[in-house]
């Protein structure tokens, strides 16, 4: 298992932890975790709730709650406080660890003291709340920041699984070092962590941005050899003139969490190619842990838009009608099996006493076809998700959020990289103060969300909202 440090023999590789400006070695990883072990200990299985980043201090507490035994509810500390607060409201976890970064503490729980610096531990007050199945450890928000209650319940195997295909796949040995480019509480980020440590490889953990000089000055610093990055994060280094920085230790560039255009793969296949190093597009879900499928680097040429085809231990087919399809180029629903498919959802704290419901067999909800070769291609979904800077939103959420909070007809349209939200309504500022919403309570790019206003939404003949006419209202 890779929380199991005492497996990493190699005691002068480790954790590069930025605040401190210091390697905290796999030996004394090991003992940073001992210590909030032994307070989180329990006869009983506990749900830990961890609003964290990517410090340390976050990824010691990770650990230490998997160790203990418990489940871990991941999420992440930035977002928007009444979000958080719901979830424990939702899933009453006995133990709130949080990085101090934060402000406040949930409410409902009693402060104590951290042997662990830079995150702070509280015990809730409420009686115990009802009994976990003992294969539950990661709960996962399965739209990204969005504060829905409905979580992705995953096990221990379906962890472990899924690092060892990633490391398999990746080929990452105890001589890489990977950087900590995306959250922790995202399954993509915490795949990178996770695969990391079972190779035995090291970290660099910090909370700075892949836009700022402080990240890229610690990149070459610790000789960091691989980058992962959603959509966002290559548009970004794209303005950044990606091509100009000299990165000699970089080997593995890494892209999931949405669609990357066609152009951009090629742009980052040739940049990839110049630095001598290796670009990976990758597909998967929160719902399989994280990865899916991958295109293998040297494929990628002559396979842009493809998802490529299974991990390892992994596979991948296609339904119509209850029917597999055999046939390439042939539309159907894709079909994931493998041992990360997690356990199922969550929608209270009783939900987290269910056991294995999907047998490892994940219906992904995406259109696609398999060409002659194998490979995989998505050509749209069958349900209203899309993904902005690699966060997954669930459209008829962010609706129900607008309508609560202005009282006024909402239809939210959008595809990767964009949403769009068209209000019903008789005055300019309620566009205005909706778009204001929404990027501040999903930490969005101002430019990635669109709020137009109309006098009557536009509605079919059986009077449901007309999501097709929506949609041209921003073509």
């Amino acid at each position: 298992m890779f929380w199991l440090l005492e497996q990493l023999a190699d005691k002068s590789k480790g954790l590069f932890d930025a605040a401190e400006r210091r390697l905290v070695s796999y030996a004394e990883l090991l003992e940073r975790v001992t210590a909030l072990e032994k307070l989180l200990h329990s006869e009983q299985k506990l749900l830990v709730a961890l609003l964290g980043d990517n410090s340390i201090g976050s990824l010691v507490a990770y650990l230490a709650a998997l160790r203990a035994g418990h489940a871990i509810l991941l999420a992440n500390v930035s977002t928007d406080a009444s979000l958080n607060q719901r979830l424990c409201d939702v899933y009453s976890p006995e133990i709130v660890l949080c990085s101090r970064a934060r402000r406040e503490m949930p409410t409902g729980y009693v402060a104590a003291q951290s042997p662990v610096a830079n995150i702070e531990i509280a015990f809730s007050q409420r009686p115990l709340a009802a009994t976990m199945h003992p294969q539950t450890a990661v709960l996962l928000s399965t739209s990204g920041t969005t504060g829905s209650p409905k979580l992705v319940r995953l096990s221990y195997q379906n962890l472990q699984a899924n690092a060892k295909s990633i490391a398999h796949y990746l080929a990452i040995g105890t001589d890489e070092t990977a950087i900590t480019s995306l959250p922790l509480s995202y399954s993509y980020g915490l795949s990178v962590v996770n695969s990391h440590l079972l190779a035995g490889a090291s970290l660099v953990c910090t909370n700075a941005s892949v836009v700022t000089k402080d990240f890229w000055s610690l990149f070459a610093d610790r000789q960091c050899t691989s980058l992962a990055g959603v959509p966002f994060s290559y548009g970004m280094l794209e303005r950044l003139h990606f091509e100009r920085m000299a990165l000699p230790s970089l080997r593995t560039m890494t892209q999931a969490g949405g669609r990357l255009m066609p152009d951009k793969i090629r742009l980052f296949a040739e940049i990839a190619r110049q630095k001598g190093c290796r670009f990976y597009v990758m597909y998967g879900q929160t719902e399989a842990t994280a990865r899916i499928s991958y295109v293998p680097w040297e494929r990628l040429a002559d396979k842009i838009g493809s998802i490529g085809i299974a991990i390892p231990d992994g596979s991948l087919q296609l339904i119509r009608d209850g029917q597999t399809i055999d046939c390439p180029h042939t539309e159907g629903e894709m079909i994931y099996s493998g041992p990360n498919v997690m356990l199922g959802y969550a929608e209270s704290r009783a939900c987290l006493a269910k056991g294995d419901e999907l047998g490892g067999t994940l219906h992904t909800g995406d259109l696609g076809y398999r060409d002659k070769d194998g490979f995989y291609y998505i050509t749209g979904r069958l349900k209203r998700f899309i993904k902005v800077f690699g966060l997954r939103l669930n459209l008829d959420e962010v609706e129900k959020m607008l309508e609560s909070d202005f009282h006024q007809h909402v239809a939210c349209v959008g595809m990767d990289e964009h949403l769009h939200v068209l209000i019903e309504s008789k005055a300019e500022a309620d566009a205005v103060e909706a778009h204001k919403r929404v990027v501040s309570l999903y930490k969005l790019h101002h430019s990635a969300v669109r709020v137009r206003r109309v006098d009557a939404l536009p509605v079919t003949a059986s009077g449901k909202k007309d999501y097709a006419t929506v949609e041209k209202q921003f073509e």
